[in-house]
């Protein structure tokens, strides 16, 4: 069939793991089919990890890609601040450049990008609104003037280097990971958002209950963030009463921050509970399918997380996701308040109330049964086309 137009999407990393990159990675699967595809990024691609990680199935030959040239990615390797959003502006900055050979712009990477111009983007949390409080916008404003603002402390280097712009961030059409994170995003710049839940890729036929154990999940980045201590330390309280009770922990090195200690204190807790506590590292989608094929319960404690691929990929594998009780993550258990818990000692008791209870997860899976078809891969995929048919057809 014909391309129906060019579309360029803009992502930093295609680096797995994370939910941006998974966000991403089916954009391109949804897309690859119908549209001529080139993406702007910053570091290599390698589609067989991207598909081993996020189940796609992308070839080189299904886009183009456009890299900054080798010398300013090594002049940007120089700045010693691993968060830095240089790379990222100075993305922007080619995107306003060369936008004009496409019909549409999508912009997928973890910050809410200016595209140059109206386009389509997927927003996991308004990260760079915390700029707004203090920064001023510096864009279409001579350099000297720019100069000035930065001297002043009413600006950064990313805005300029970006020459970014509040107002024309706002002209895209906005979709979010959740209905929470799109109402901070509502809340924030005052746009409309659309909900589309990222893609849960499922690779294995799901077990029947009976034939599951006492196990649970816990999966993503090995990072402070994700409170893995603190889930070890639960369900070893949980364990008292269910001495068969087992923890798997999956994920893969955080390499920024606190990442690299936390790792090492990690290691040293899962040795110290080996007898029930396993580390599981760097998972093919296959793998981790087939382990969350095999375990009963989820467990997912991070605070105010934005979305959370691992309790989503624990329903999609017809088990029971218990999630803090705060953030997007609450509406993969449907926002029951047997799965969400706030508290360790609520934590304890809600597990315990339905780990010891047949009949308590009989109901809690019958009421979970039809939210699998909110996060499934062709939902998705729908969702992502029927978007950039809209935004194209100046519908949206």
């Amino acid at each position: 069939m014909g391309r129906l137009g060019k579309i360029l999407i803009v992502q930093k990393s295609w680096q797995p793991p994370g939910g941006s990159t998974t966000v991403a990675a089916w954009i391109v699967e949804a897309l690859k089919s119908h549209y001529a595809l080139t993406l702007l990024t910053w570091n290599r691609m390698n589609t067989a990890e991207i598909n081993r990680f996020y189940g796609t199935s992308l070839q080189q030959t299904d886009f183009a890609v456009i890299y900054p040239n080798r010398l300013l990615r090594t002049l940007f390797k120089l700045d010693p601040d691993r968060r830095s959003l240089q790379p990222t502006a100075y993305l922007m900055r080619a995107c306003h450049r060369i936008r004009h050979h496409y019909d549409l712009v999508i912009g997928t990477a973890v910050e809410e990008m200016d595209l140059g111009g109206p386009g389509l983007l997927y927003i996991h949390y308004p990260e760079l609104s915390r700029f707004w409080r203090k920064y001023r916008d510096c864009a279409g404003k001579p350099l000297a003037a720019k100069i000035l603002d930065l001297l002043k402390g009413e600006t950064r280097p990313w805005m300029i280097l970006a020459d970014y712009s509040l107002q024309r961030l706002k002209e895209n059409a906005f979709l979010t990971n959740s209905d929470w994170t799109g109402s901070l995003v509502e809340r924030i710049y005052g746009v409309k958002t659309r909900t589309l839940y990222p893609p849960v890729p499922v690779s294995v036929v799901e077990r029947a209950w009976s034939q599951r154990s006492n196990e649970f999940l816990a999966s993503g980045r090995l990072s402070p963030l994700k409170r893995l201590d603190w889930i070890v330390s639960t369900l070893s309280k949980v364990r008292k009463g269910q001495p068969d009770l087992t923890l798997h922990l999956v994920g893969t090195k955080a390499k920024v921050g606190d990442g690299p200690k936390h790792y090492r204190e990690l290691r040293r807790l899962v040795d110290a509970n080996s007898d029930w506590v396993k580390l599981h590292e760097n998972l093919s989608r296959h793998d981790l399918s087939q382990l969350a094929a095999q375990v009963r319960y989820g467990i997912h404690a991070q605070i105010d997380e934005h979305f959370g691929i691992a309790p989503a990929e624990i329903l999609m594998s017809g088990g029971i996701p218990f999630v803090h009780n705060s953030g997007g993550q609450v509406e993969i258990s449907g926002c029951d308040p047997r799965l969400c818990f706030t508290t360790q000692e609520d934590a304890v008791e809600k597990i315990t109330a339905v780990m010891r209870d047949g009949r308590a997860q009989e109901a809690v899976l019958e009421s979970l049964a039809p939210r699998k078809r909110m996060f499934t891969c062709e939902r998705f995929v729908e969702g992502i086309r029927e978007a950039v048919r809209s935004r194209l057809a100046g519908c949206w």
